[in-house]
């Protein structure tokens, strides 16, 4: 008699509670996994101590956003985290992966890729979609690309996250409050994402952050 396999535990990050529910639905009838352990931020204090599978939303980890994943491998090395989010995909996916992440879709994918993503990313392989496999392509065979689609490739994971702060429309010290830094070191990272954006001024950085933010 050959005995079933006990499902995979899932750990899934979201700060919003109506996802968890939607994912307990999706896997309620798949008994290859089970949603155990839910979590609204990645604080470590409030994650179990094992799980076979995180998903994570880079948004509910405030304030580190795409290094989170690093964080997430640190306490689960062996562990394949799948990144599940409302972000763009064309501008997040490859930088997620290069953190440690084994997959990344964003949350208005069809239900069936969600769940080809998790089985892929269990059994140890990386999911990405094809769009997604042919825009880095692309990338690797023109690397001037990255300028042409808007030279945002060019900022670091943290000015980034400082673009996406200020496309919600937050003040110099409302973003250094939620990134736990001064507000002259917020300053400068703006001058910085600037000059990398070739943008004249603040107005034009705000209509920028805007575009992206709601990409």
């Amino acid at each position: 008699m050959i005995l079933a396999s006990p499902p995979k535990q899932i750990l899934y990050i979201d700060e919003h509670p109506v996802c968890h529910a939607g994912l307990d639905c999706l896997l309620e009838n798949n008994p290859s996994f089970s949603v155990c352990y839910t979590a609204r931020n990645t604080d470590s204090a409030s994650l179990p101590s094992d799980a076979d599978l995180v998903i994570l939303e880079i948004t509910s980890a405030h304030p580190r956003g795409i290094p989170a994943v690093r964080d997430l491998k640190q306490i689960y090395r062996d562990v394949p985290v799948l990144v599940l989010s409302c972000h763009h995909e064309s501008i997040y996916a490859d930088r997620c992966l290069k953190a440690g992440a084994s997959g990344f879709i964003m949350k208005s994918a069809p239900l069936e890729d969600l769940v080809l993503a998790i089985e892929t990313v269990t059994e140890g392989g990386l999911y990405v979609s094809e769009d997604v496999k042919s825009l880095m392509i692309n990338r690797l065979a023109n690397p001037s690309m990255n300028e042409v689609s808007g030279g945002f490739h060019n900022l670091s994971d943290r000015e980034l996250l400082i673009v996406e702060q200020i496309g919600l429309s937050k003040n110099n010290k409302e973003i250094a409050d939620a990134l736990q830094i001064s507000v002259k070191t917020i300053e400068s990272h703006r001058s910085r994402i600037k000059a990398k954006l070739r943008l004249d001024s603040p107005q034009d950085l705000m209509r920028y952050a805007m575009r992206i933010h709601y990409f």
